[in-house]
C-alpha cells in the first residue's frame, strides 16, 4: 500500500511538472493543432470550433503537417530500413559472413510486423505533437493473428517523470473510460479484472492512468513496472523485463534541466504565428471597410439611410440636401505584406521547412545550391540523436521483444549453436553525407583550376598537389588513378594515334617523355 501512494505522488509530481508549461503548451497547440485538446481543456470540441472560427491565419498549422511528413521521411521512411543489426558482441569476420543471412531475415521480419501495422497513420500524429514538445505512442500486443498496434498519446494526455540523470524513468498516459471500453481493452488479456460489467454500470467514466516506471532493483538491467490505475487505485502491477518490454515510449524534442518537458521546434514560430493571425484580422477588417465603408447623410426629413443602400437602389432626398459621405479608411492593404513573408520564411525555418531559394535576379550555381541544401540538412542533427535514440531504436526494440515473446523472431546462432544477441544500429546521418558529396564538388572543382595551371605552363605536380587536397578536405569518394593505370592509359593513348610499337611506346615512358 505505501508503494501505490508512494506510486500516485510521483505520477502527481509529473503532472505539475506538465502543467507548469501549461500556457504555452495550450498556445502552441492553438496555433499549430487548433482542433486538438488542450490541458485542462474541456473533452468537448465545441469550444474548439468556435476558436477555430476565429483563427485568421493558419501558416503554422500547414508548417506542422509538412513537419510532421519530413520526420517521418527522415527518421522512419516508408518501405526503407531505419536500422542496420549486428552482433552486440565480437566475431571473426567469417562468423559475421556466417550470421548476415540471419540478421537479414530478423530485420525483414521486423520490419514486415511495422508495415503490416499502423504506425505511419499514427506516426503523423504523434510527429505533430513532437514539434510542440513531446511525443509519445503505446505500442501493444493485440494477439498473434493481428498486427501490432500504435496508439499516440496526445501531450494533454501524457504525463513523464524525468530522472535524476536526466533520462525518462516514468511515462504515463490519463484517460476516461467506461467499464465497457475498460473490457473491451484488457478485457481479453485480464478477464478476472476487467470483467465485462452488468447492464447499468457501462457508461459510467473513470478516470484511468496506464504506463510503466523503471524498475532499477537489478543493476544493468532493463526492466519495468507497467501498471493500470482506476480511480487512484493500482487495479494491476506487471514486471516486464529486457530491452523493449516498456509499452509506452517517449521522446522529448528538448529537455530542460528542471523538466521532462522542453520546448519543440513550434514554440520558437508562435510569437510570429500569433502576429500573421493578428495582421489576418485586421486587413479582414481594414478590407471589410473598404469595401462596405460606413457612411453619414444629412437628415433631410425625407430620405432614410439607417439600414445602408442597396446597389441600383434610387433614393429621393431634399433639394439641396448633401448627399451621403463615405468615411473611407486610409489603409495601405501592401504596406504589411512584405513583412508577411519574412515572417512565414522565419515559422518555415523553425520547423526545418525552409528550402533553398533565389534570392536575387540571379539563379544560384549547383554548387551553392548543394551547400545551402546540406546546411539546411545539417541543422536536422540537433534533435537527431535523440530520435534515433529514444525513437527509433525503442520502437525497433519494442516490435522485436513482442515477436520474441509469441516466439516468432528468428534467433542468431553459428554453427556449433551458439546464440548470438543482436542489437540495432542507426545508419549513417544523411546531412553527413549531403556535405561529403558538397565536398567532393568542391574538390573536383579545384582538379579543373590546377589543370588550367598547367595548361599556361605553371610547373604543378597535378597527382600530388590533387593528394594533397584530397587529405586536407577529408574528401572519401573521389578515387585516384595509380601510377600504372595512367602509365597503361597513355600508352593506349599513343597507340590510338598511330604509335603502333608498344617497345617504342614502353622507351618513351622510360625516357620520360610519358
Amino acid at each position: 500500500m505505501d508503494d501505490d501512494k508512494k506510486l500516485l505522488r510521483r505520477i502527481d509530481a509529473a503532472r505539475a511538472d506538465r502543467d507548469r508549461h501549461q500556457y504555452w503548451l495550450n498556445e502552441t497547440l492553438r496555433l499549430a493543432a487548433p482542433t486538438y485538446r488542450r490541458i485542462g481543456g474541456s473533452s468537448e470540441p465545441q469550444s474548439r470550433i468556435e476558436e477555430e472560427d476565429d483563427q485568421f491565419d493558419n501558416e503554422l498549422e500547414l508548417v506542422g503537417e509538412d513537419f510532421a511528413s519530413d520526420m517521418i521521411s527522415t527518421f522512419t521512411p516508408q518501405h526503407e530500413r531505419w536500422v542496420t543489426f549486428e552482433p552486440a558482441e565480437d566475431l571473426t569476420e567469417g562468423q559475421r559472413r556466417e550470421i548476415a543471412p540471419q540478421l537479414q531475415a530478423i530485420g525483414d521480419r521486423i520490419f514486415a510486423e511495422i508495415e503490416r501495422s499502423n504506425y505511419y497513420d499514427a506516426a503523423q500524429e504523434t510527429f505533430l505533437m513532437w514539434g510542440v514538445s513531446q511525443m509519445a505512442m503505446a505500442i501493444s500486443d493485440m494477439g498473434p493473428l493481428n498486427p501490432i498496434h500504435f496508439q499516440p498519446i496526445e501531450i494533454p494526455d501524457l504525463l513523464v517523470e524525468r530522472g535524476p540523470d536526466g533520462n525518462t524513468t516514468g511515462k504515463w498516459r490519463e484517460m476516461e473510460l467506461t467499464p465497457l471500453e475498460q473490457h473491451w481493452l484488457w478485457g481479453e488479456r485480464y478477464p478476472a479484472l476487467f470483467p465485462m460489467p452488468p447492464q447499468g454500470k457501462q457508461n459510467r467514466k473513470e478516470k484511468i492512468v496506464e504506463g510503466c516506471d523503471r524498475d532499477w532493483s537489478v543493476p544493468g538491467e532493463e526492466r519495468w513496472n507497467y501498471r493500470i490505475i482506476v480511480n487512484r487505485k493500482v487495479s494491476l502491477t506487471l514486471e516486464f523485463t529486457g530491452a523493449g518490454s516498456a509499452p509506452i515510449i517517449a521522446c522529448p524534442f528538448r529537455r530542460q534541466s528542471d523538466s521532462a518537458w522542453g520546448p519543440g521546434p513550434f514554440k520558437k514560430a508562435t510569437p510570429r504565428a500569433r502576429v500573421l493571425d493578428e495582421l489576418g484580422y485586421l486587413n479582414l477588417k481594414a478590407m471589410n471597410r473598404a469595401v462596405d465603408p460606413p457612411f453619414s447623410y444629412e437628415e433631410d426629413g425625407l430620405a432614410n439611410y439607417q439600414g445602408g443602400m442597396e446597389p441600383g437602389q434610387g433614393y429621393a432626398r431634399a433639394p439641396q440636401s448633401k448627399a451621403p459621405e463615405a468615411f473611407l479608411p486610409e489603409t495601405r492593404f501592401d504596406a504589411s505584406f512584405f513583412q508577411v513573408e519574412e515572417m512565414r520564411k522565419a515559422i518555415k525555418r523553425a520547423a526545418y521547412q525552409d528550402r533553398p531559394e533565389q534570392s536575387g535576379d540571379t539563379p544560384p550555381t549547383l554548387g551553392q545550391w548543394m551547400d545551402e541544401k546540406a546546411w539546411n540538412t545539417r541543422r536536422k542533427e540537433l534533435p537527431r540523436d535523440r530520435c534515433v535514440r529514444e525513437w527509433v531504436l525503442p520502437i525497433i526494440e519494442r516490435v522485436a521483444w513482442i515477436l520474441a515473446q509469441r516466439d516468432e523472431l528468428p534467433e542468431v546462432r553459428l554453427k556449433g549453436g551458439r546464440l548470438i544477441n543482436v542489437r540495432p544500429i542507426s545508419p549513417l546521418s544523411k546531412a553527413k553525407d549531403l556535405e561529403d558529396i558538397s565536398i567532393t564538388g568542391q574538390v573536383l572543382s579545384l582538379a579543373s583550376n590546377i589543370g588550367a595551371a598547367l595548361q599556361v605552363g605553371i610547373p604543378v605536380d597535378a597527382k600530388a598537389t590533387m593528394e594533397n587536397v584530397i587529405a586536407t578536405a577529408k574528401e572519401r569518394h573521389i578515387v585516384l588513378l595509380s601510377e600504372e593505370q595512367i602509365a597503361a592509359a597513355e600508352i593506349a593513348a599513343l597507340a590510338k594515334n598511330g604509335v603502333d610499337d608498344a617497345g617504342a611506346a614502353m622507351s618513351l615512358q622510360g625516357q620520360g617523355v610519358v
